[in-house]
């Protein structure tokens, strides 16, 4: 499918996907207030976007949650390996996302069963009949997709999306509690609470408190994908860089606007940076940022993104199927 085939997204389309991705389960109201337009119009535009698969809500684990219950591995394939194997790869409900880049496959790895676990499932990828040219483990994750936004909001138009309660000054849940609620809503973020409450067994204030201090101790991300080509982003990039201070560096990435996922792995070069944006000449100008003290090392050139939280995406982008993530 020819990646022009996705209509380009207009102002309305971009405010309502970063209000989504600021919080999946604000009120249409109140959506409608922060963008600019009433509720209705809103509501059509989403569901638009929805029927197009130009957009799609997300329930995702932090890095908070990942750091402390997952083992993350970046493992690149030779792009010798053939395209039905990558396709039955790329199924397998532990591998997080997929990019066709000029090196090769790249797929991130996960599992919750320790070092060892993970070293199976690399072995499990290589034994379908992928050629593995190597694998690099995650010592951290700093950011990752779910967390990354559109910027077409004011400051005031983001306040106003917010909602007002203060979910990280509670209780914190426990892992289990929001490993259950995660599974609920990834099929329907704005999942009713009466809906959820029912499903989790428990009062309808008790399932919105959960919700609200799962997200608000910053163990949960309720959010907004969408197309990156329909948005503008039509290029990408892989940064792989060394610096004497990597944490810092890696700190300083990933709050760049281009940044999408910023890792520090075990190896010489162990800054991983993927970065999206309209042209490959802001490259320069990306990497400048970081620092005179940070030297990338390698870049390779993103020529499609092939999965992305638990969605396959076709050539244009646009989620074409959704694969529950378990690991």
């Amino acid at each position: 499918m020819d990646i022009d085939d996705a209509r380009a997204l207009d102002e309305l389309d971009l405010a309502i996907v970063q209000a989504l991705q600021i919080d999946a389960r604000a009120p249409w109201t109140r959506i409608a207030a922060a963008v600019g337009a009433d509720a209705a119009t809103v509501a059509r535009h989403w569901h638009a976007l929805r029927e197009e698969s130009l957009a799609w809500l997300t329930a995702w684990p932090t890095p908070e949650r990942w750091s402390s219950t997952t083992d993350v591995a970046i493992v690149l394939l030779d792009r010798r390996t053939s395209a039905d194997v990558v396709a039955a790869v790329v199924r397998r409900p532990w591998v997080l996302s997929a990019d066709d880049t000029s090196a090769g496959v790249l797929v991130l790895v996960a599992g919750t069963g320790g070092l060892p676990l993970l070293g199976d499932r690399v072995r499990e990828i290589a034994d379908a009949g992928a050629r593995v040219r190597r694998m690099d483990v995650a010592a951290a994750i700093v950011a990752e997709d779910s967390g990354w936004r559109l910027r077409v909001l004011s400051r005031s138009q983001q306040r106003a999306v917010r909602d007002e309660h203060d979910g990280g000054a509670a209780r914190i849940p426990r892992p289990e509690v929001v490993a259950e609620v995660a599974d609920t809503l990834d099929d329907d973020p704005r999942m009713p609470a009466a809906t959820l409450a029912q499903r989790l067994g428990v009062s309808e204030a008790t399932a919105r408190r959960t919700v609200d201090r799962a997200v608000g101790a910053g163990l949960l991300r309720l959010g907004c994908d969408l197309a990156m080509p329909a948005a503008g982003y039509r290029r990408g990039a892989v940064l792989w860089a060394r610096s004497g201070d990597v944490e810092e560096a890696a700190a300083r990435a990933s709050r760049l606007p281009e940044t999408h996922r910023v890792g520090v792995l075990v190896g010489s070069a162990p800054l991983f940076v993927c970065a999206r944006a309209r042209s490959l000449t802001a490259l320069p100008r990306i990497e400048r940022a970081w620092g005179d003290k940070v030297e990338v090392t390698d870049r390779w050139t993103v020529l499609r993104e092939i999965k992305r939280n638990g969605h396959l995406l076709d050539a244009a982008g646009r989620s074409i199927e959704r694969v529950p993530l378990r690991w």
